[in-house]
């Protein structure tokens, strides 16, 4: 039987934000590098990179946003990107609102 702590040491294990089931982050991530991938047209990027960095502007944001708003039925607006503007950021931002 897995108990609390077990699925807290596994989130943290995965770079899960505290509470957030790591199954749920792992999927959230790869579909959050995905769509980055193919919004900015670039390989799948690494956790700590910046989506302006990789040359994103405000009507990429906007249509990366949008689909993860739909995937994840969250009112993902454009202040997000700004907040959370790398691809970990985000992808926790995401696993936080999900609990």
């Amino acid at each position: 039987m897995t108990t609390g702590a077990d699925a807290a040491r596994a989130a943290a294990a995965a770079g899960a934000p505290a509470g957030a089931p790591a199954g749920t982050v792992v999927a959230v991530r790869e579909e959050v590098r995905a769509l980055w991938a193919v919004v900015l047209k670039v390989a799948p990027p690494a956790p700590q990179s910046g989506f302006f960095e990789l040359g994103g502007d405000v009507l990429a944001a906007h249509r990366m946003l949008r689909q993860l708003s739909r995937t994840y039925g969250l009112d993902l607006g454009l202040r997000q990107i700004y907040e959370t503007p790398t691809l970990e950021g985000l992808v926790a931002a995401i696993a936080r609102r999900l609990e």
